[in-house]
């Protein structure tokens, strides 16, 4: 049997809904802002955890984009490749 601590401060939330998120990339010497689709997973007082088609690296900076059309600041903490997918884990800025 594996004992497992859980590390969360916080209770994640299930859910399942589309989001919108932006990172900054460097395009021949130039940065900039790119958007990306993903699908939300689960939310908690301090992070989110979201499906992506594609791999981020733990540490990249991302902004979230909220209803108001406003961004949250978040940092990808850690990433899972599952079943073709990528499983996101990031810490929110509030």
């Amino acid at each position: 049997m594996v004992d497992y601590k859980e590390k969360r401060k916080f209770p994640r939330i299930g859910c399942d809904m589309p989001m919108t998120f932006a990172l900054s990339v460097l395009d021949f010497a130039n940065l900039k802002s790119v958007a990306a689709n993903a699908t939300l997973a689960d939310i908690s007082q301090e992070g989110y955890g979201f499906f992506t088609d594609f791999r981020l690296e733990p540490g990249t900076m991302i902004r979230i984009k909220k209803d108001d059309d406003t961004y949250i600041l978040a940092k990808v903490k850690w990433v899972a490749e599952i079943e073709g997918k990528y499983r996101v884990g990031v810490l929110v800025y509030k």
